[in-house]
Parts: structure tokens; sequence; C-alpha cells
């Protein structure tokens, strides 16, 4: 009996540790899309007219990517929640550390969309509009660089709490707290430095980053998290 009393805890970190790469891997999901991959389908640098235009011209995908980013901003806290019941053990304060960058980036997030939110209505206005609806394309780009800070920041605790938990393998921790110097290095850096955006470093940055979250959230999701180290 008193073996299955102790086990209850550990069975308990691992579905939340699977239910966390689960969140994960959603929020990774719905971010390409709505960040990353649809933008490219509407936007066109430098052109207000042309960009009215593919945003008349392919609504759904701009109203698809609105839902995407609704979805991955919400699934962030729980994510972040799971994460928390998973490792705090190892270190509150850096779990509490955890959670608190991920709830300043999550308002940003929404208020960005609202941006969006207030595209619509001048869509349905016609050409006249471009100007107004490429301001509020500045205006959510601007709240977006903001976010990313803390999507930077968040990653530092929890490759920390990886590092000192062994929840997953190590090397995982490592490039995750590199993805946060990544995040946070490609909205600070450019304003020095115009050529570090899409130059080898900032790739490099990327790809480890991307291995540290991607690859995380996958062995999440698969094995769970091993047994913890208190201290």
């Amino acid at each position: 009996m008193a073996k299955d009393i102790g086990s209850r805890p550990r069975e308990r970190t691992m579905t939340a540790a699977r239910w966390a790469g689960l969140s994960y891997l959603f929020l990774i999901a719905t971010g390409v899309f709505g960040i990353a991959y649809a933008p490219g389908q509407y936007i066109v640098d430098g052109d207000a007219a042309a960009t009215f235009e593919k945003l008349a011209g392919n609504t759904l995908m701009f109203k698809s990517a609105i839902v995407a980013e609704l979805a991955c901003y919400a699934s962030f806290v729980l994510l972040a929640t799971l994460l928390h019941r998973a490792l705090r053990d190892s270190s509150e304060t850096l779990a509490l550390l955890m959670v608190g960058f991920v709830l300043v980036s999550v308002p940003l997030g929404f208020i960005a969309v609202s941006e969006k939110l207030n595209m619509l209505p001048l869509l349905a206005q016609g050409i006249g509009q471009a100007e107004a609806i490429d301001a509020h394309f500045h205006r959510y780009s601007a709240l977006i660089n903001l976010a990313e800070i803390f999507w930077g920041l968040w990653l530092l605790p929890y490759g920390l709490l990886v590092l000192k938990s062994r929840a997953i393998p190590w090397f995982f921790g490592v490039a995750l707290i590199l993805g946060c110097f990544s995040y946070v290095a490609g909205v600070i850096v450019p304003l020095f430095w115009e050529g570090y955006v899409g130059g080898p470093m900032a790739k490099f940055a990327d790809i480890v980053g991307a291995i540290g979250e991607i690859g995380g959230a996958l062995w999440l999701t698969i094995f769970g998290a091993r047994a913890l180290n208190k201290h």
C-alpha cells in the first residue's frame, strides 16, 4: 500500500509531463501557422496597397491565422501550468519565474491579435483603407516584438529546470537556454546591427533553440518526465 501511495505523485508528474508535451506541440503548430507561415501569404513588405489586395483575396487565411494565434496564446498558459506541476519539485522559484514570464507574454499576444481583428471591418470598406490596415500591421509587429522577448526569457528558467531535474536529457536544457538568447537577441541586436537578422549567427541560434523546444516537447509527449532530482 505504501508503495502504491508513493507512486501516485510520480504518476501525476508523468501525466502532467505528457500533457505538457502535447500542449507544447500544439502551441508550436499553431504558432508556426499563425505567426510564421500565414503572414507570408498576405503581407507584401513596404507596399500597403499590394498587401491590401492580397489580404482581400485571402481573407480566409487571415482569419485562420487569427484563430491559430488565439489558440497558441491560450495553450501557452496551459503549457506553463503543466510544466510548473511537472518540474516544481526541482526549484519552485525557477518554476514560478517560468510561469511569470509566460503570463507577461500572453496579454501582449492577445493585444497584438486585437490589431488584426480591427482590420476586418476595414477590409470591407475597400482599398481606401490600405494605409489604415498597414498602420495596424505595424502596431501588431511592435507588440509581437515585445512578446518575443518574453517568449525567450521563459526558456531560461525552463532550461535550468531541465538541467536541475534531469526530467528530460540535459542537452535539451542547454538548447532551451540558447533558445532564450536567440529570441532576445532577435529583438535587441537588430537595433544596433541590421545584418544580424537572416545572418549565420541568427540562423544557428534559431536552429539550436528549435531543437530544444521541439525536441523537448516530443520527448515529454513520448516518454514523459524522468524521476526528478529534488534540491
